[in-house]
């Protein structure tokens, strides 16, 4: 699969998370809460899903694969929103979330 890096989240209290994954165009993404606990004390690190995507462009499941675990609730609720365009067919691909704390 042809992979391209993701990123454009915005500079709010939101992760500065960068995403890599499949090459179907992801329409609507929702940037994971970085939990403010874990951002203050700067732990970050990675999470990777494994994702299915209906045909329609709907997240269907979500499936850890690895990375951090203190960090996999924010990862997991946040592409469970993410939107992709249609396709004739279910996908399944591995999407890569950075948290990167921010130095204060």
């Amino acid at each position: 699969m042809l992979f391209c890096l993701l990123t454009a989240f915005g500079a709010s209290s939101s992760a500065p998370a960068r995403a890599l994954e499949s090459a179907r165009k992801l329409i609507t993404r929702v940037a994971p809460k970085y939990p403010e606990y874990l951002q203050t004390h700067e732990i970050g690190g990675v999470v990777r899903l494994n994702v299915t995507v209906t045909p329609s462009g709907n997240v269907k499941s979500v499936t850890p694969v690895g990375g951090n675990p203190i960090l996999l609730d924010a990862a997991t609720d946040a592409v469970k929103q993410w939107k992709y365009a249609p396709s004739d067919s279910s996908d399944t691909f591995e999407v890569k979330l950075e948290f990167t704390p921010r130095k204060q």
